[in-house]
Parts: structure tokens; sequence; C-alpha cells
């Protein structure tokens, strides 16, 4: 069974469909006013094995590109295809989820990679990665407020904005 979704971002953008999304059996339209996706969602639960999922372009589909991996994962679970009429992508008999797959795999080496290489500059410019230091004076005069035994942890925390974590940790040093 052919099923349409659409879900327009510009009210009236597109006030005429396409003939493959109006030969679809079911069309299901999601108001851009509604809080996620959740006509979306109950569709992917009710696909069956050869069903096709019918859209005018992949961003009406999915919010970023690990949102279609996702659908997509989903889409192959169930045997179903995805049809996307302006991107010229349609499953039926294409790889085209593999290649998804695959862009999820370099997409996540980028990431990697990229952190990496940032964390080995930082390193050479002698510079920590990680949230920065609180203020060398706010924990000395925490370490003081603690050792005086004068105040309560709360009491230290709410004067100096440093949590009670961070000054036992300062503390083991």
């Amino acid at each position: 069974m052919k099923i349409g979704y659409i879900r327009e971002f510009v009210q009236g953008k597109w006030d005429s469909q396409p003939t493959e999304m109006m030969n679809c059996e079911t069309v299901i339209e999601e108001k851009d006013d509604v809080q996620g996706q959740p006509l979306l969602e109950e569709l992917l639960e009710k696909l069956q094995p050869g069903d096709v999922l019918v859209v005018r372009k992949l961003y009406s589909l999915a919010n970023s590109t690990k949102h279609l991996i996702e659908i997509c994962r989903n889409l192959q679970e169930k045997q179903a295809d995805l049809l996307s009429i302006e991107d010229s992508v349609d499953t039926r008999g294409d790889s085209f989820f593999q290649h998804l797959e695959q862009i999820a795999v370099f997409r996540k080496e980028v990431v990697g990679e990229r952190t990496k290489a940032g964390l080995s500059e930082a390193k050479a410019k002698n510079r920590a990665g990680g949230r920065p230091r609180k203020p060398d004076r706010n924990v000395q005069k925490a370490i003081d407020m603690y050792r005086s035994k004068k105040y309560s942890i709360a009491d230290i925390t709410i004067e100096t904005g440093i949590s009670k974590t961070t000054l036992y940790r300062y503390l083991q040093e």
C-alpha cells in the first residue's frame, strides 16, 4: 500500500500535490503547530511489509540526518520502502538504505576525528580540554571554609558557587 506523508513548514507552499502523492491509498498530513510528529510515529508503527511511504521531500519527513537514519532503519525493519518525489529517492530495488548507513558511519567518524584533532591541537598549545576550572580564589575560599569546620557543605556551595563534588575533588588533591 502507498501511504503519503505531508508536513508543510510554510502554509500553502504545497497547495498542489504531485500526482504520485495523490495516487496514494492514504495521505496523512501533519500540522506544523503540533509538537513533534505524532502522526508519523503512528504511521511508522502501523507499516506492513511491502508498504511504500511517499513524501514530497526528505526534509518534510525528518528533522535531521540522524532522524532520517532512524526512520529508514524502522522502514527497513518493517520491510517497507521510501519514495521521495523531489529528491528522486526510491528504495524499491535500490540500495539507498545501505548508502544511508554508510553515511551515518562516515558522519560518526568525522565527528570523532575532529574531536581528536581538536584535543591534539589543544594539547600542543598546553591547554586542557573540558570545562574551564573554577577561579582559584573561590576554590581556596571553599577549602578554607571547609577546614574551619564552621560551615556546612550547603553553606560553602552557596557562598562560593562550587559544587560539593568539585570541593571534594579539590580536597583530595
